[in-house]
């Protein structure tokens, strides 16, 4: 058991990725790609003591109706849809890595998470959504009333 406030270890999916390239050959990602597709775009997220930043990879949004951000049940839900900036039909796609079409992408938020101040960004492609945390609260004393 961890103690109280240690997260448990994440596994070393980078240096996994790494040694199954080097054992299963170049392709092996590309051909793994073609198998089990992106279902949205790429997000990166992270905290820091201040707040927690999703970055979204959206690329040729042009307008607010493309892409909508809601809260519900302490989640961050992310809808929209891609398109594809240019005309091909399946066949004749050589390599496909990219996602394009509708999406729904759903975040569990921590319970510090300050809902009512997020504030999201477009720019160059990229959603950017920060989410202020509350400080970290103290133990509290309760008072015992004896009567």
């Amino acid at each position: 058991m961890n103690p109280p406030g240690n997260r448990t270890p994440k596994p070393d999916w980078k240096g996994l990725s790494a040694q199954a390239g080097d054992v299963l050959g170049p392709e092996f990602w590309q051909d793994i790609a073609s198998i089990i597709p992106l279902t949205g775009p790429r997000v990166d997220m992270y905290e820091t003591p201040q707040e927690l930043v999703v970055v979204a990879e959206v690329p040729g949004l042009s307008s607010p109706e493309q892409i909508q951000l809601s809260f519900r049940d302490q989640s961050l839900l992310m809808r929209g849809m891609l398109v594809r900036p240019y005309q091909v039909i399946d066949e004749q796609m050589r390599l496909s890595e990219r996602f394009f079409g509708a999406f729904e992408r759903v975040f569990r938020l921590p319970s510090n998470a300050m809902t009512d101040q997020m504030r999201a960004q477009y720019h160059n492609g990229l959603l950017i959504i920060r989410i202020p945390l509350a400080p970290p609260d103290g133990e509290k004393v309760i008072p015992i009333q004896f009567t």
